[in-house]
Order: structure tokens, then C-alpha cells, then sequence
């Protein structure tokens, strides 16, 4: 018995806000937040902590790249699952077109060719 997978349609649309749009505009929530604070603590004292804004800095956009390397890989591993289904179809249709042209009694294209050249 054949297992069935329980894959998403290729054509399917989108349905609402994905998980990785949340965490973006969580990270752009907090960025503009930090950013704020931090020029209100620069009118304060005169000075901020550099170590603290390096590492938030560091943290986040860390986050955003390894969110677009999920993002590229996933565009590539789903590119790569219709390039093997096409192949698949271009296959079933071969065959089909074989076994249509054999019951016909007809030849392929290349035995045509071939013997009109003779």
C-alpha cells in the first residue's frame, strides 16, 4: 500500500501572515524600540553603551540571516521538487507517445528520419 504525503499542492496560495513575517516585524519592533532608547540615553548621559548596541545590533540582523538562508533553501529544495516532477511527466509522456506510436504501428521520429534519408 502507498503511503500518501500530506504535501501542500504546488499552486496552493498563500494562506495569512506567515511565521517568518511575525519575526520580522517582531525584529523591526524591537530595532526601532532600541534605537529610540538608545538615542534617548545618549541626550541623558552623553554617551551609550557601545558593547550592548553591537551585540543587539550583532543578534538581530544574525536572526535575519539565518531567516533568508531558511528562506533560500526552502525556494531551492521546492525548485528542485518540480524540476524532478516535470522529469517525471516528460517521462510518462515519452512512453506514452512510445506505446501510442507501437499500437498504432507507427515508428518514432528518429526511424522516420532515417529511413527517409536512405
Amino acid at each position: 500500500m502507498k503511503k500518501q504525503s500530506k504535501k501542500k499542492p504546488a499552486h496552493a496560495e498563500k494562506k495569512g501572515i506567515g511565521v517568518m513575517d511575525i519575526i520580522l516585524i517582531i525584529v523591526g519592533v524591537s530595532l526601532l524600540s532600541f534605537t529610540v532608547y538608545m538615542i534617548h540615553l545618549f541626550q541623558i548621559y552623553g554617551a551609550v553603551p557601545d558593547t550592548l548596541v553591537t551585540c543587539v545590533f550583532a543578534c538581530l540582523g544574525g536572526e535575519c540571516g539565518i531567516m533568508g538562508w531558511i528562506k533560500t533553501n526552502k525556494d531551492r529544495n521546492r525548485d528542485r521538487e518540480w524540476q524532478l516532477d516535470d522529469e517525471k511527466r516528460a517521462k510518462r509522456e515519452a512512453r506514452r507517445y512510445m506505446e501510442e506510436s507501437q499500437n498504432t504501428g507507427q515508428t518514432g521520429g528518429l526511424e522516420d528520419a532515417e529511413r527517409d534519408n536512405e
